[in-house]
């Protein structure tokens, strides 16, 4: 099976819908809420998906911002790929299409938070060439129950 890794384009936007949809996830959501980056908001964003015939089978998100003291990086989220070819070389070509964008849009570095709870994408990314660069914990203290 041939499968293309590009940047997604207007046209991609009911597949991506499709594909998030699959992954338990409102596309919708992902397009209307921006990343929480340290930079502030992001300057673009840009999906990079993989296709195999007309079908979405991998999909991330990249947001482009401003660190006042790096300059321009990428923040990656979102990063799904079918469950049948997270065994595949698919998830390493999607990083690398990634890894070229960012060096022809002059970024500095990229980003990315992953639960520990996702070894598999973390040895992707690792053995892509991310270094870890510090562990956090997220904590809530909730003030009333939630009603449903």
């Amino acid at each position: 099976m041939e499968i293309d890794v590009r940047l997604a384009t207007a046209h991609d936007r009911t597949a991506l819908e499709e594909f998030y949809s699959r992954e338990g996830i409102r596309f919708h959501d992902l397009s209307t809420r921006n990343a929480l980056l340290a930079q502030g908001a992001p300057k673009e964003t840009m999906y990079v998906v993989a296709i195999a015939g007309e079908l979405i089978v991998a999909s991330l998100k990249l947001d482009v911002g401003k660190d006042p003291s790096l300059g321009l990086i990428g923040h990656i989220r979102h990063f799904e790929i079918e469950d049948e070819l997270e065994e595949t070389i698919l998830g390493t070509r999607m990083l690398q299409k990634i890894a070229k964008i960012a060096e022809e849009k002059g970024l500095r570095a990229l980003d990315t938070i992953v639960s520990e709870k996702r070894a598999d994408l973390i040895q992707i990314y690792l053995s892509s060439g991310f270094k870890e660069n510090h562990k956090e914990v997220h904590l809530r203290k909730d003030f009333r129950p939630r009603l449903f």
